[in-house]
């Protein structure tokens, strides 16, 4: 990465397409001077909240027959000036309209259900009575209520509804009530009411089918968000840089060393002044990391934005190591073949829906889908069942001594060691490359050999296999080279004490990270196990009748898809777990950086 300070001259028509070719461009990492504020970001931001409001709700509106509908002329927005403002005004009426008539409908239902409760009550005859001084009060009350009035002599019961009663309450005083509450009187009568239902209904109608014709011109108001948010980039950019004189703007950020040439030629092209220089060391905090990894590496990338990962500036790019890895760790952890085909069945179900639109999650997904069946076949491990793994072709593929039923437990656990170990050498291999200028790199090789050293000492004290005789020479050669030559930059007795007394710990560290990779072991033995248990308690005592065939069934389905889930819970625990913390830890790699995201906008042409 290259330090850039880009200079232009502080007019908003020079200004704005400046900023637009800087971002066509799409090159320049831009760090703000200070948070963009002005009052056209606000009413930009408004406009694009309308703007997106809008196209969902014609999103919901735009049906398959919609397009032969007949578009009235009042209605065609296309060659309008500000055509797409017009649009959007109407569409946002248009659905103020049809939240009204919603509500609407909501108080006519309530009165059509009183009708229902208290019968064809004539309204209008109410009101006359209560101008002749005879006023009616309806009440629904429960039996307790019932019984503190049911001996006043002009309280009148006529029906029930659930537990309560039906009060007809009458008196000739206007301001006599009973101490209840009082059912209020729908505002309409009932052939009115039915009538205004009706004419809600074709307003509703003609109002969906507004919308339909206006959800015919939905691209318009995507055009419009498009460049809104095209015009929200440019201002918040704008907004960040600094003044200098009232005279001209300049911004900081960084680009690509590659991206130089590029920007320089633009910029000689348009008189924009620049400079270019290597960051310094005050600036590595704010130098974003721009990561390109070979093409089959860039799958781990979702599983990295997932987690927040992102190497800092003078980090390794451990992408590769990640990717291979993280594969054969998700292989083990789910370790069943039956369960990487319905992975990978599912996954093309979903794909095939999106039309099989390149997408990066569904090449990692395929991949770890393929590495689980690969583990499955080679432990012969097909939905926990043994009967399967005993088939003839399926028998010869079989690894014996990995095998889910019958395997070597003692073998697989020394694999699994093995594995961490040489990870964990790796991590250290390649910090000795980024150090290839530097004794440093000669201090990673005395890391390499207390790994292999520290892996001898699990092996014998977790599995009771003996250590071979050049152990002791491992950890003696191994801390000799850490003393010497981890601190050169100190003086060499200083250097030499500081190593050997942070090395203890180091050490305990790293036996802890070895043991750590044992929960590959044991995490992929609990899916066959569960796995299995399901099987039993499915099929253990056989299926003999409708009834029993149904619950085992069911058994099998809801229990190896919760085990699915747990596997795949797994895989996200522990498998990023390891890479994230014992290999990227082995590796100095602490995940600081911040991505390169750099100010870009889509040509004008493209919107």
């Amino acid at each position: 990465m290259e330090k850039l300070v880009l200079f232009l001259p502080n007019s908003e028509e020079d200004i704005d397409a400046n900023l637009t070719l800087l971002g066509e461009l799409g090159v320049m990492h831009v760090m703000p001077f200070q948070p963009a504020k002005d009052v056209s970001i606000e009413r930009v931001d408004a406009r694009i909240k309308q703007l997106e409001k809008a196209i969902g709700i014609l999103d919901n509106c735009l049906e398959k027959d919609s397009r032969k509908l007949e578009m009235p002329a009042d209605l065609n927005f296309r060659n309008r000036e500000r055509g797409e403002i017009a649009l959007l005004e109407k569409v946002l009426e248009a659905e103020a309209q049809e939240l009204a008539l919603e509500k609407l409908e909501q108080e006519q239902n309530k009165e059509l259900e009183w009708y229902k409760q208290w019968g064809n009550v004539s309204i209008n005859e109410i009101a006359d009575l209560r101008r002749v001084g005879a006023f009616i009060r309806l009440y629904l009350l429960d039996d307790r209520d019932f019984k503190k009035i049911q001996d006043c002599e002009n309280v009148s019961v006529v029906g029930k509804i659930d537990h309560l009663h039906q009060i007809v309450f009458v008196s000739q005083d206007p301001n006599e009530k009973l101490d209840f509450k009082e059912i209020e009187l729908p505002l309409h009568q009932l052939t009115d009411l039915q009538k205004l239902v009706n004419q809600n209904q074709l307003q509703k109608e003609e109002n969906r089918n507004l919308l339909q014709i206006l959800a015919l011109q939905k691209d318009i108001l995507e055009t419009a968000l498009q460049e809104r948010i095209r015009r929200m980039d440019v201002r918040n950019v704008h907004y960040a840089g600094k003044n200098i004189d009232e005279q001209i703007v300049c911004w900081k950020g960084f680009i690509p060393e590659q991206s130089v040439d590029e920007l320089v030629a633009v910029a000689e092209k348009n008189s924009w002044a620049y400079i270019i220089e290597e960051p310094e060391e005050e600036d590595l905090d704010e130098v974003p990391t721009l990561v390109q990894s070979a093409k089959w590496a860039e799958r781990i990338r979702p599983v990295m934005n997932f987690m927040g990962l992102v190497p800092g500036y003078k980090e390794l790019d451990v992408s590769k190591i990640f990717m291979i890895f993280f594969t054969f760790f998700t292989g083990i952890l789910v370790g069943d073949a039956g369960y990487g085909l319905i992975f990978l069945l599912i996954t093309l179900g979903v794909h095939w829906k999106g039309k099989f639109k390149a997408k990066i999650e569904f090449d990692l997904i395929y991949t770890l889908s393929a590495a689980i069946m690969i583990w499955g076949v080679l432990t012969g491990t097909y939905f926990g069942s043994q009967a399967i793994a005993e088939l003839p072709l399926l028998s010869y593929l079989k690894v014996d001594k990995l095998a889910s039923f019958g395997g070597d437990s003692l073998f697989i656990q020394q694999l699994m060691f093995s594995i961490g170990a040489i990870q964990l050498t790796i991590g250290h291999l390649q910090t000795a490359w980024k150090y290839n200028n530097s004794v440093k790199a000669i201090a990673q090789l005395g890391w390499v050999a207390i790994i292999w050293g520290l892996y001898f000492v699990v092996d014998q004290m977790v599995l009771g296999i003996a250590a071979p005789a050049v152990m002791p020479w491992l950890f003696i050669g191994g801390a000799v080279l850490i003393a010497l030559f981890s601190n050169p930059g100190t003086s060499f007795f200083k250097g030499v004490l500081s190593s050997l007394g942070s090395l203890p710990l180091s050490v305990i560290s790293g036996f802890s990270d070895i043991i750590s990779y044992i929960r590959l072991y044991a995490v992929g033995l609990s899916t066959v196990l569960m796995a299995s248990s399901f099987n039993q308690m499915a099929l253990g005592d056989g299926i003999t009748t409708v009834a029993s065939g149904i619950s085992a069934v069911l058994v099998l389905v809801l229990g190896h898809g919760l085990n699915m889930i747990l596997a795949g819970m797994a895989v996200i625990v522990h498998g990023v777990r390891l890479n994230m913390l014992e290999y990227a830890g082995h590796a100095n790699v602490e995940f600081s950086g911040n991505e390169y995201q750099p100010f870009k906008l889509k040509n004008q042409k493209n919107l």
